[in-house]
């Protein structure tokens, strides 16, 4: 079975990203997918998120994190999940 995290990274490879993007849009999604699937987060797992990368991490990393969420999030056709970030 291909998991929705292997379909995004497939679109992005046929669209021309980078391997070192796929790279590390992989690791990151295969990591928060660990928590809970992707598939079944709302909008109060992003913030659960989000907050938890604003105590731990850089305000630059936290960005890239938004940024790979509303990536995948919009592509997943789940951009009501996201809307609310500003990047």
């Amino acid at each position: 079975m291909v998991s929705i995290i292997d379909k995004f990274l497939h679109e992005l490879k046929i669209n021309g990203t980078a391997e070192k993007t796929l790279t590390d849009y992989s690791r990151f999604l295969k990591n928060i997918n660990k928590v809970k699937s992707l598939e079944k987060w709302d909008k109060s797992d992003v913030n659960r998120y989000i907050m938890e990368m604003h105590g731990e991490c850089l305000i630059g990393t936290v960005e890239i994190c938004k940024v790979k969420l509303k990536r995948f999030f919009t592509w997943a056709g789940k951009s009501e999940l996201v809307s609310h970030l500003n990047t």
